[in-house]
């Protein structure tokens, strides 16, 4: 399942490459994450609990960054696995920010594979919940950078 789109935040790009590599915003923006942890410069672990068309999975995983240029681009290999159901997913994403000053554009290609139990569930329904899943991560992204920038003004 391939996902490509861009998404603007409102914050610099260097602001905005901490919020997406942060682990402690990542708990918050990822829907469904239970924790992740840095486990160095680019390898994160953590995990993810999910329903999806009345199945039940807990994705232990982790994602590497197999290319970073910070502030503008990343790719990274993100895999995950529920032992009872046998699901996996597998992903390779590609992230490119643009700074236009006080907000960056972030231009997204994601490609998402499932196997297992998940891989049984209609396409369409689980690439309408990935979809909506995405553009949840984002808005909780926004939504961080929203609150940073009010809390840095007001300590102005």
């Amino acid at each position: 399942m391939q996902f490509q789109d861009e998404v603007v935040i409102e914050a610099d790009a260097e602001s905005t490459w901490e919020l997406v590599s942060d682990p402690e915003v990542l708990v918050g923006a990822v829907p469904g994450a239970k924790e992740v942890t840095r486990v160095s410069d680019d390898e994160y672990e953590g995990t993810i609990e999910r329903g999806i068309a009345g199945i039940s999975v807990t994705l232990d995983g982790r994602v590497v960054m197999t290319e970073l240029n910070a502030p503008s681009h990343l790719t990274a290999e993100a895999s995950g696995e529920d032992s009872n159901t046998g699901s996996r997913l597998d992903a390779d994403a590609e992230m490119t920010m643009t700074d236009e000053g006080d907000s960056t554009t972030i231009a997204y290609d994601i490609d998402i594979e499932f196997t297992g139990r998940l891989a049984t569930v209609g396409s369409r329904l689980l690439k309408r919940m990935i979809r909506k899943d995405i553009n949840t991560y984002w808005d909780n992204i926004k939504e961080t950078a929203d609150t940073d920038q009010t809390e840095a003004a007001a300590g102005e």
